[in-house]
């Protein structure tokens, strides 16, 4: 008997159609119920090259091996520009509290065929877009001895192309500054343990106002269409490597081979080490400068799709750090960086 709705309607009878269903639907429910549970899949450790497992992350973003750097942050507060009256500018590095490393080229006009004065030029570190923490007027500088700029881009200029500016005020102080590295056999041993990473730094012709970072790209083939292949621009930028919680300039790109690097050493009264030339120096803790690269982290991890707009970069930085099994960091330190560019790589 079908008894009516609220409505004052009779609902319509059951169809064969309808009730079929109805048990079909039936049916399945009871199978699910009965079915065995499956177990939740254990968390999946690090791959054996140590790029962290895509089950802890979301989806990654490449970078294309490149990426631009936050100058308030050390170590690329130690990075600068050599102003030339106006007429452009020089990549140039802290190397010492006063004193900054740049290509002798740079120091040359070639358009009046003469060494720019030191009054006509002016050092600003941790410089990005129209504000920098830190400048100086230069006291005087020396080129590489046995440079010649009318003899062009012959060997000689060519492996031994450095001067160093003495700064007229110790900003480097404030900023921190770098030591100097050259390239060995033991150097590129590490780099392929994963112990060292080599990158690309400074302010490029055609991004004049913040700081450039170029670290390439592993694991893809090489070729035309090769986004991770470096521009011209970004091959002119002085090179870097992060090893041991520190950075150093690669010292090949102003001078090859440390055997060369005793004039280099003397002109900057630096302690040369078999392929280290001095020590890089922290700014202060309570400086204008921030010590961790907290930024730089924080593109990278978002890059390797830990960090979000809404979560701590410091838990993403120890989720990052606890996949790969490296004991946590806090505050991040260039170590913890030096591994987030290496997982940077074998994700483009």
């Amino acid at each position: 008997m079908l008894r009516d709705r609220p409505d004052g309607r009779r609902p319509a009878p059951a169809t064969p159609h309808r009730a079929l269903a109805l048990g079909g639907l039936a049916l399945l429910l009871l199978l699910q119920a009965c079915a065995p549970r499956q177990e939740a899949p254990p968390t999946p450790s690090p791959t054996r090259d140590g790029t962290p497992p895509a089950a802890t992350r979301s989806d990654p973003t490449p970078l294309d091996g490149r990426a631009i750097a936050d100058a308030h942050e050390y170590p690329w507060s130690a990075l600068g520009r050599v102003n030339l009256a106006g007429q452009g500018f020089c990549n140039g590095i802290l190397i010492a509290p006063q004193l900054v490393l740049t290509q002798a080229q740079c120091l040359y006009s070639k358009r009046e065929g003469r060494w720019w004065q030191p009054q006509e030029l002016h050092f600003i570190a941790a410089y990005q877009r129209d504000r920098f923490l830190a400048d100086s007027k230069i006291a005087g500088f020396t080129p590489a001895p046995g440079y010649t700029p009318a003899a062009g881009a012959n060997l000689a200029n060519l492996t031994n192309n450095w001067a160093v500016l003495k700064l007229a005020e110790p900003i480097g102080l404030k900023t921190g500054w770098l030591g100097l590295q050259w390239r060995d056999a033991g150097l590129e041993a590490r780099e392929a343990r994963g112990e060292a990473v080599t990158l690309r730094a400074g302010y490029r012709v055609d991004w004049p106002h913040a700081i450039s970072l170029y670290f390439g790209c592993k694991g893809r083939g090489a070729g035309a269409t090769d986004l991770c292949q470096a521009t011209p621009s970004e091959r002119g930028l002085p090179p870097f490597v992060l090893a041991d919680g520190e950075m150093r300039v690669l010292a090949d790109f102003f001078v090859r081979g440390a055997a060369q690097g005793s004039a280099l050493a003397r002109q900057a009264a630096m302690t040369r080490r078999g392929n280290l030339l001095g020590d890089p120096g922290q700014p202060p803790d309570r400086g204008s400068v921030r010590a961790a690269p907290t930024a730089s982290a924080t593109t990278l991890l978002l890059a390797l799709g830990y960090a979000n707009a809404s979560r701590d970069v410091e838990a993403a930085a120890a989720d990052y750090a606890a996949d790969l099994g490296l004991p946590p960091r806090s505050p991040l330190d260039l170590s913890l960086l030096a591994a987030m560019i290496r997982s940077a790589q074998r994700i483009e």
